[in-house]
């Protein structure tokens, strides 16, 4: 599997490639009033408003530094109804693409039920790489926004 590396505070994420749609500078986002601080703001993306959730804040309690480096990741996802939405995901340090074999993965060694996009690990040299599940990263929280009637 091919995974693309990003950031997020001081750790170091995984992506699958295969759930990401394209990725696009970290450009100047439309802010939304009184909204959770995981949510960065509104994207226009190509004609169509995107809400980015910024991983740093979602994961780490901090937000991504808008670096050159830093990108947002278009995904599909999911909704409860079945119908997909648009989701850009902003992570910091988006420059490395790596490929590990499912041997490679090791389990999580704390029980992250309640935190489901956290999946398993795998090692680069010293460091260790969490894979985050792109399918799971919507809060609940976000979900009944995305869902709610306008």
């Amino acid at each position: 599997m091919l995974y693309l590396i990003f950031k997020a505070g001081e750790n170091e994420y995984a992506l699958e490639t295969t759930r990401v749609l394209c990725m696009v500078p970290c450009v100047k986002l439309r802010p939304i009033p009184s909204a959770p601080a995981y949510i960065a703001g509104i994207l226009n993306f190509r004609g169509k408003p995107v809400v980015v959730v910024d991983l740093g804040q979602l994961i780490n309690h901090a937000a991504c530094r808008r670096f050159m480096s830093a990108r947002i990741i278009i995904t599909e996802h999911a909704r409860p109804d079945g119908k997909p939405v648009l989701l850009g995901l902003l992570a910091e340090d988006l420059t490395t693409l790596m490929k590990k074999d499912h041997s490679d993965l090791m389990e999580n060694v704390l029980n992250t039920r309640e935190i489901k996009y956290l999946g398993k690990m795998f090692r680069d040299d010293e460091r260790l790489i969490q894979i985050v599940k792109a399918e799971e990263i919507v809060p609940m929280e976000l979900e009944n926004m995305l869902t709610a009637p306008a």
